[in-house]
């Protein structure tokens, strides 16, 4: 189950990344009736899904004015009244904004570069997205008539296969072409499973001092270093955190001492966790005795619904949290961006396999312990 991204935006708007002057200064046109309404411009702030007010202000004559500083672009969303949001990037410049309350997508932002060249990336995504719901209206339409051969289906595959390669192409070339644009870390942000993270390592060391402090670049090069540190060959990062019973409980107290850990990344609250968990079990009680351990990293939000989730499925290893979701030290060493998530050490605690599901484990386990 992922992590919910922060926002996947979608709207034809237009906004910024250099800096003029001392600040910005937006200044809106209202289509539609909004006299009086409450103006209100929010942002992420460290990745949190509670957007933070950042400027606020009522609409005067169908017009309104919104002023501020910030050192780098900033990603915001836009309510007019109950209207919104509208999405865009701010920088310090001066900014025109047209919101159409009918139709919040058509609004449009000028005067800001970075927000240009995100709309830039948005339109050409988009195409591709067009291109295979086409494509899939076609399969449909024939599969439905019953006109659909081997043939026709082949040849519909091999298409959105290319459209498919052409996506994943697009988007790491636009990336490393803008390498230093906060863009270029909010889209991998926002699109991280079409990167393989490594690659773009030099787009993550392309920033200056200014703009590294945008949360969407430390996100990258937090993630960037995270996957470094999880290599295959690599040896575990030592986490501790607190067990059921709020005790400290450490990976190195089970890691690196002679027995195959396993690192369960998981959750109460994540049904494919869940569903993996009766099979732990079997893998559990067949290779405990053995040389195997399995250490339960819990991503969960609520302790007792951790809690029952152990007692539910009578997960009897070790088992630590610190109940913050995906905010807390585990994701962020282990580059953990979805659940369940699983990486294999070895009896001195180096990395021999990660991304593993329970059928991959129980294969790897049966070669580890001579069982075919």
């Amino acid at each position: 189950m992922k992590k919910k991204l922060v926002l996947i935006i979608f709207m034809v708007v237009t906004v910024p990344l250099y800096v003029l002057g001392q600040g910005y200064t937006i200044v809106g046109e209202i289509k539609g009736h909004a006299e009086g309404q409450t103006v209100v411009m929010r942002q992420i702030r460290d990745l949190q899904q509670q957007p933070v007010d950042v400027a606020v202000t009522t609409v005067k004559d169908g017009k309104f004015t919104l002023q501020g500083s910030s050192p780098f672009p900033e990603f915001c969303m836009l309510f007019v009244g109950d209207k919104g949001p509208m999405q865009f990037f701010v920088e310090n410049s001066d900014i025109r904004i047209v919101v159409d309350l009918e139709n919040i997508g058509q609004s449009t932002v000028s005067g800001s570069k970075e927000n240009d060249l995100f709309m830039e990336f948005m339109v050409r995504w988009e195409k591709f997205g067009t291109q295979e719901t086409q494509l899939n209206d076609t399969y449909v339409s024939l599969n439905m008539s019953g006109n659909l051969t081997q043939e026709i289906l082949s040849g519909l595959q091999a298409q959105m296969q290319k459209i498919s390669e052409g996506r994943v192409n697009y988007i790491n070339d636009f990336v490393i072409t803008n390498t230093g644009r906060i863009t270029s870390a909010f889209i991998v942000y926002n699109f991280a499973k079409f990167f393989n993270i490594l690659s773009i390592e030099p787009v993550a060391n392309g920033f200056d001092a200014k703009t590294e402090q945008s949360q969407w670049v430390k996100w990258l090069k937090d993630n960037v270093a995270s996957t470094k540190r999880t290599e295959i060959g690599q040896p575990f990062t030592d986490v501790t955190l607190k067990t059921p019973d709020d005790q400290p409980i450490s990976i190195s107290d089970y890691a690196g001492k002679g027995k195959y850990v396993l690192l369960d990344f998981w959750a109460g609250w994540c049904g494919p966790c869940r569903n993996a968990n009766p099979h732990l079990v079997r893998l559990y009680n067949q290779y405990k005795d053995k040389g195997f351990e399995i250490v339960g990293i819990s991503f969960d939000r609520s302790k007792d619904v951790w809690v029952k989730a152990i007692k539910d499925d009578n997960l009897i290893w070790p088992q630590m949290s610190d109940v913050d979701y995906f905010n807390g030290p585990a994701a962020k060493l282990y580059s953990v961006n979805a659940i369940p998530h699983m990486i294999l050490l070895d009896k001195e605690g180096r990395i021999i396999a990660k991304g593993l599901h329970v059928g991959t484990l129980g294969a790897k386990l049966a070669e580890i312990f001579g069982e075919f």
